[in-house]
Order: C-alpha cells, then structure tokens, then sequence
C-alpha cells in the first residue's frame, strides 16, 4: 500500500506528540527508506510543518514591509491575523522588501492583506 505524503505528515505529528521527537523521527526516516521516498524528504517536511500548525492552531504569516516593524505593529498584526484565521498562536516571518515604498502586505493561509502604498494609488487611479 502506498501512503501519500499527507497521510505520513499527520502520523508523524501524532506520533511526535504521543512518543516525542526523537522516536517519530527515526520511525519517519525508516519509513522513507522503507517505502522509498527520501526524495520527496522536502516535500514532506513541509506537510509535517503545515500539519504540525493545523494540529496545534498555529499559522504562519509572512509580512513583507517597507521598514523594519516596531514590536507594537508587530502585535497588532499578530492580533488582526488571530481574529482573521481564528488561530490560537501567529508566527510572524518578517522580509523587509525595498521595493515597497511604504505599507505592508500580509500573506497567510486563507488571508492576503495589501496595505502597500503601491496597492493604495493603484486603486486611487482605477
């Protein structure tokens, strides 16, 4: 029977949360050699994070901005994240992007906000 790489990601969380660590990796590295899938290796650690972060109401944002962010903005936008996707815990991963004159635009699962200056006069001169 073949397993599918989602399938390997949600047993692997629940054995990571029932065994710990260590035991869920060495029985994921014999499963990969076993089935022989240790070329999908970075295919399915993806799966395990986004899995790991469904499982415990975790969401991973990416903000791209214009300046480096103060730690108030920071918590607002963790804030507004939380209320938006309804998760328990936001981790924020901050790009300062100099192509952006000014604003912000958030992307995370099911929620994209663009509150870019770009994105701004765009819509002034539709």
């Amino acid at each position: 029977m073949r397993l599918h790489r989602p399938q390997i990601a949600e047993a692997f969380v629940r054995q990571a949360d029932k065994n710990g660590l260590n035991h869920a990796v060495k029985e994921l590295a014999a499963l990969l050699l076993e089935e022989r899938m240790h070329d999908q290796i970075e295919e399915i650690i993806l799966d395990i994070s986004k899995e790991y972060q469904l499982q415990h109401g975790m969401v991973e944002a990416d903000v791209k901005t214009a300046f480096k962010l103060s730690s108030d903005i920071k918590n607002k936008l963790i804030e507004k994240v939380k209320k938006t996707t309804g998760a328990q815990k936001v981790l924020i991963n901050e790009e300062v992007d100099s192509s952006l004159l000014a604003g912000l635009i958030i992307s995370a699962p099911d929620m994209e906000l663009d509150l870019s200056l770009k994105s701004k006069l765009s819509k002034l001169r539709a």
